[in-house]
């Protein structure tokens, strides 16, 4: 979902702790993602503001140990962070709290998404994973997640889905999603590992980590049905491969979202740079942009590619943080019965 690839000159601007030649620096992800946060937040911003932004390109974890190695003086003002980063980073004491006062925008977020952060910082998009597919050989997809799992088991297809390797979705689609599914629970994972056991020994599973392999595979033939991100695989969908569908199982997908951070003793135009990022109009122009859900309940999506978001009525909320308290303990017990 994230291409988390390192801005080379100015990672290495940041890295030697040199001047700064912008008045922000923005932590963001690549690809579509950095064009979309250019020409609808970045954009708009240094036109209000009269200011300049430099985006540096990477992963959360780097930025946040580059903040923890400097913090009088950090590298970074404004980070994109995933839910799992954003909680440590604020347990680390890494981030400023916005309110009302200096991000009045917090307050037009739909509610699902305000009670998440508890005020460090803010959701700004989000996907979810369902299910993509070859309609030429999946004639009746599962239309549930226990109907993937007897599917899978009884060779309908050959499927692939997020191993607990993967930063974004392994560990609370592929094992808190799965242990929910059959009876377990955030403290007891076995009865969805039995479940992914049971698919992993029928030979018609295999794990990713890498979301370019999925297309490949799928392009290929080498599979006909993956669990996969709603934006990226309407993206793929879209780019010619029209024999492809893409939709959400039954009783809903797990949501993953990007909040956005304002670093302690980071810049004050952070906050402002915030309150653009989550207004209205940046919002619906971000959200048009990259085909991902975005939090501003008056944000409006093109009608070209509206039905393309999954409703936040489809999406499933697991315990984020209980979960980055437990994923040690995860991985060991999947490398253990599933393997590395």
């Amino acid at each position: 979902m994230r291409p988390w690839i390192l801005g080379g000159a100015a990672a290495l601007l940041l890295a030697g702790g040199a001047a700064r030649a912008a008045d922000l620096v923005v932590g963001a992800f690549g690809g579509v993602w950095e064009t979309s946060l250019r020409k609808c937040i970045i954009a708009p911003f240094e036109k209000q503001t009269g200011k300049t932004v430099d985006v540096v390109l990477g992963a959360p974890i780097q930025w946040l140990n580059q903040v923890a190695a400097s913090p009088a003086k950090p590298p970074i003002d404004v980070i994109y962070n995933a839910t799992e980063t954003s909680y440590d980073a604020a347990d680390r004491g890494l981030i400023d709290k916005f309110t009302t006062a200096n991000v009045p925008n917090i307050a037009e977020e739909k509610p699902e998404f305000a009670s998440v952060t508890g005020g460090f910082g803010a959701v700004h998009n989000y996907g979810a994973m369902g299910i993509i597919y070859n309609s030429k050989t999946v004639s009746d997809p599962p239309k549930t997640w226990k109907d993937f799992v007897e599917g899978t088991i009884a060779g309908k297809w050959k499927a692939t889905m997020p191993s607990v390797t993967y930063p974004s979705g392994g560990l609370t689609i592929s094992v808190w999603l799965f242990a929910k599914t059959f009876g377990g629970s955030v403290d007891d994972i076995e009865p969805g590992l039995a479940q992914i056991k049971r698919m992993r020994d029928s030979g018609n599973l295999s794990f990713w980590s890498d979301p370019n392999t999925v297309l490949n595979g799928l392009k290929s033939g080498d599979l006909d049905l993956a669990l996969y991100w709603d934006g990226r695989a309407y993206s793929f969908i879209d780019d010619g491969n029209a024999d492809f569908k893409y939709y959400s199982p039954d009783p809903g997908v797990v949501v993953a979202m990007t909040w956005i951070q304002k670093v302690k003793n980071g810049s004050p135009l952070g906050y402002q740079f915030a309150n653009v990022a989550l207004s209205k109009e940046a919002q619906s122009c971000f959200g048009s942009a990259i085909r991902y859900g975005i939090a501003n309940k008056d944000a409006v999506i093109d009608p070209k590619v509206a039905d393309e978001i999954t409703p936040t009525s489809r999406l499933i909320f697991p315990p984020y943080k209980r979960i980055g308290e437990l994923q040690g303990a995860w991985i060991e017990q999947w490398n253990k019965e599933i393997g590395r």
